[in-house]
């Protein structure tokens, strides 16, 4: 197992975040027979879970993702056995030409006791998730929203390092170097996501970037990303003029850290008056596919395929009910969509 000490004693060598992997194609594909579909459309889904994610076998998903005209499937790996299932179905997919983008994250490493820890924890899932995916898995998002639980309260906008808990950030840090660490080692030429997040929580990304933390402490070990993964949703207004002082999110994660973007989850709220409305609006689906070409937008990830509140998720934000059978009038809405707006 790598050991977490020298990761440290290294981190002043790794490449600056900012160009590290800045040598890109702006229309990524996936090889499947003598076709190369694009990956620009997707949806995420749970197939680790229960529900319909369970009730529904994988040549129905497939055939749902099909229909909806999505070439990328996100689905979260947290232990072995759920990369197990992500291997499983990613063999079937394939077939079919839908790829899987694999969302790798420890349980709760919020809750372990410091940084070595969630580093070792993150390394021994990043290794699993990058041993038993390989060939099959190109794209790994490490870690979730590890913004949520660093930040220090809902009234901190997230742009500032002063905004996060230093010890919180520290392990946060330690997870996502060990993912990494883990990853690559199993799987070198794995495409590495930066664990996604949203609003104008960029502060957390520019710590890792510059390798500083809340505490104002510089010199620590930076993590090398390939792709900035970033989440937004329908309460959350324009991404390109964001919070009182309109902040282009999008310019400003292409500005600093030079490379693509994936939008890894858009969606919109349960309470929504016009969701399917919301979903091909110049703040979702329109705007993205207008603005792709000028900040290098690579991906976006519908959230999610189905309901889940009542068997314990996020809540209904399917295109889908939890029969797993059921379409939503959402579902026609994006599926005409991607229709009429194929992209590369």
């Amino acid at each position: 197992m790598a050991s977490f000490v020298g990761m440290l004693l290294c981190g002043s060598s790794l490449v600056d975040a900012r160009t590290a992997g800045s040598e890109h194609s702006n229309n990524p594909k996936m090889q499947c027979g003598s076709r190369s579909p694009g990956v620009f459309y997707g949806v995420a889904g749970h197939i680790e879970h229960r529900g319909a994610y369970r009730s529904s076998d994988y040549d129905l998903q497939i055939s749902q993702l099909r229909d909806l005209g999505v070439t990328i499937y996100a689905q979260d790996v947290s232990n072995e056995e759920s990369a197990h299932m992500v291997a499983d179905f990613a063999r079937q997919a394939a077939k079919q030409c839908i790829g899987v983008l694999a969302l790798v994250t420890p349980f709760e490493p919020q809750k372990r006791a410091n940084e070595e820890e969630t580093y070792e924890r993150g390394y021994a899932l990043g290794k699993t998730a990058g041993t038993v995916l390989k060939g099959l898995v190109t794209y790994y998002q490490v870690g979730n929203e590890y913004d949520n639980w660093t930040i220090l309260g809902s009234d901190r906008s997230g742009e500032h390092p002063s905004d996060y808990d230093n010890a919180m950030f520290m392990k946060a840090r330690g997870s996502i170097l060990g993912l990494i660490k883990g990853i690559r080692g199993a799987n070198p030429d794995a495409k590495i996501l930066l664990t996604s997040f949203s609003w104008l929580h960029y502060g957390f990304t520019d710590m890792l970037a510059a390798g500083t933390q809340p505490d104002g402490s510089k010199g620590h070990p930076i993590p090398k990303w390939d792709i900035t993964a970033w989440h937004w949703y329908s309460n959350m207004g324009s991404i390109t003029a964001a919070g009182g002082q309109k902040v282009d999110v999008l310019k400003r994660l292409r500005d600093s850290y030079g490379k693509p973007i994936w939008i890894t989850e858009y969606g919109v709220r349960p309470n929504h008056a016009d969701p399917g409305g919301y979903l091909v609006s110049k703040d979702a689906l329109g705007g993205f596919v207008s603005m792709a070409k000028t900040y290098d937008i690579q991906n976006v990830t519908l959230y999610e395929l189905y309901d889940d509140q009542r068997f314990g998720g996020d809540g209904n934000y399917g295109v889908i009910h939890d029969d797993g059978r059921t379409h939503k009038a959402r579902f026609d809405v994006v599926r005409d969509f991607i229709k009429a707006n194929p992209m590369p």
